[in-house]
């Protein structure tokens, strides 16, 4: 028998809703701050209200992720990316990270092992 494959090239986390992951986009037109609905080392999900429509889909933008705890905020890059479904409310949006230092990756990653330890893995 062939092994299914996992699609994701990372491991992916829902943050804990007492211990957020707040998420600054920062492009030419807007500043949002927003929740992380789940997050990677290649990404974060988030739920964006209706305005978010203003962005470009693919528009690179900096983003400031402010992990919880004793972690350190990191600034990376990224691309705006539909991935959800849309209401005339909010809309689910991903953005792929094109650039994050090491010291981001790293505080990054110790934060996706104490989610996955937690049972906050994205299946």
């Amino acid at each position: 028998m062939v092994p299914i494959r996992e699609k994701r090239k990372f491991v992916r986390v829902t943050p804990l809703a007492e211990e957020p992951v707040e998420v600054h986009l920062m492009g030419t037109s807007l500043l949002d701050v927003l929740i992380a609905q789940d997050i990677s080392l290649g990404g974060v999900g988030i739920l964006a209200p209706h305005h978010f429509d203003e962005w470009d889909m693919n528009e690179t933008v900096e983003i400031l992720v402010a992990l919880p705890g004793d972690l350190a905020d990191f600034l990376a890059r990224g691309v705006i990316k539909q991935i959800g479904k849309k209401s005339t409310e909010t809309g689910i949006y991903g953005v792929q990270f094109t650039e994050i230092g090491p010291k981001g990756k790293q505080d990054l990653q110790v934060f996706v092992n104490r989610m996955v330890r937690k049972g906050r893995e994205v299946k």
